[in-house]
């Protein structure tokens, strides 16, 4: 998912065991000029639901105020691009 007006993209693809989709996020920071994504979070430890929709849902949701509490973090850190 590729946030609107914004440079940052989040995976939210869930794994799936013991009868249950995992939440998993991962967020990039896509350069500008070069469209290059880089990595700068991932987090697998979130909770498990029992639909994969839902499991998605919440990795989106998780991952937008994971990025609006650590926008300045982020953009201070050296390699990102804001």
């Amino acid at each position: 998912m590729r946030l609107p007006n914004s440079s940052f993209r989040v995976d939210s693809d869930p794994t799936f065991s013991v009868g249950r989709f995992f939440a998993q996020a991962r967020i990039f920071q896509v350069h500008p000029a070069t469209r290059e994504q880089i990595e700068i979070f991932a987090f697998i430890n979130l909770p498990d639901f029992a639909t994969e929709a839902e499991a998605i849902a919440f990795s989106n949701r998780w991952a937008i105020e994971w990025i609006h509490e650590d926008l300045l973090e982020i953009t201070a850190a050296k390699g990102a691009y804001a």
